[in-house]
């Protein structure tokens, strides 16, 4: 029984992003069903062609979709139609100059179509395959950079609309105060995924600048929130939290606004107007 070269693994993103270390898949002629359609599917993916990648696994039987493998195949397929791109966000956060925490995380998606929901559904699907301490490191690698390109893609898609796919810059003066909660609790739910997984990121993966500043920022929203602000369900995010995140994401310090804080972290609760 002959089975595929590492080259071609399960997997674009996991082989992208952190190698691939399993042989999973065998040729067509001794596949199941299943395999078949899961072998479809990975090679859609390595094509950047998400939809049909996602339609081979849905194709699947009830028992082969619940494979961890199969769920890591859909959740990438869902990241990329978030508009996550592996290879251009690492480059991206890894070059990335002296700027905001915020627009750190949404600068790789001006100038490209975005959907948040669909990172947020890439990150619902990782947790069908276990909670995070019972997953894989590589697993939750992948759940940290998708959470924190849910952050990056509803920031862009909410602040920076014009011209078409945004240009780096915030539409009006303070748009960030005027999100609905719908719209900032998706960038509480990416932060959220990011600090539950983060410790499982690389200097490889994520320069230690951009992890320098990411961890400051996180440290600072704890301050300013009791209980902290690493919510993963929705219905669990106290108003505080949307309060804080909106004055946060219109500073100039972390986020895409203009108002100045200056170094003085106690001027934060007075962002928006």
């Amino acid at each position: 029984m002959k089975v595929i070269s590492i080259k071609n693994c399960y997997l674009a993103f996991f082989l992208i992003f952190f190698g691939c270390s399993q042989n999973l898949l065998t040729d067509l002629s001794s596949k199941s069903t299943d395999d078949a359609l899961l072998e479809n599917a990975q090679k859609a993916l390595n094509i950047e062609d998400y939809q049909t990648a996602i339609t081979y696994i849905n194709r699947m039987s009830t028992v082969g979709k619940a494979r961890p493998v199969a769920k890591e195949i859909l959740a990438s397929g869902y990241a990329g139609q978030c508009g996550l791109n592996f290879v251009d966000y690492i480059s991206s956060l890894s070059t990335a100059g002296s700027v905001s925490m915020f627009k750190l995380l949404s600068i790789p998606f001006v100038g490209r179509a975005v959907d948040s929901s669909l990172c947020l559904t890439s990150l619902t699907t990782m947790d069908s395959i276990a909670a995070s301490p019972l997953r894989t490191v590589n697993q939750n690698a992948f759940t940290a950079i998708v959470g924190m390109s849910l952050m990056g893609t509803a920031i862009r898609s909410t602040t920076d609309l014009l011209p078409v796919n945004g240009d780096g810059i915030a539409d009006a003066a303070n748009i960030a105060c005027t999100l609905t909660d719908a719209q900032i609790d998706n960038v509480i739910l990416g932060l959220g995924y990011m600090v539950e997984n983060f410790s499982a990121l690389t200097s490889t993966q994520v320069s230690s600048g951009s992890q320098t500043s990411l961890s400051n920022f996180v440290n600072k929203c704890t301050t300013l929130v009791p209980g902290g602000c690493a919510f993963t369900n929705q219905t669990t995010i106290p108003p505080l939290l949307r309060l804080t995140m909106r004055d946060l994401l219109n500073t100039t310090d972390y986020g895409v606004g203009n108002y100045p804080i200056s170094g003085d972290d106690t001027r934060i609760p007075g962002a928006c107007p």
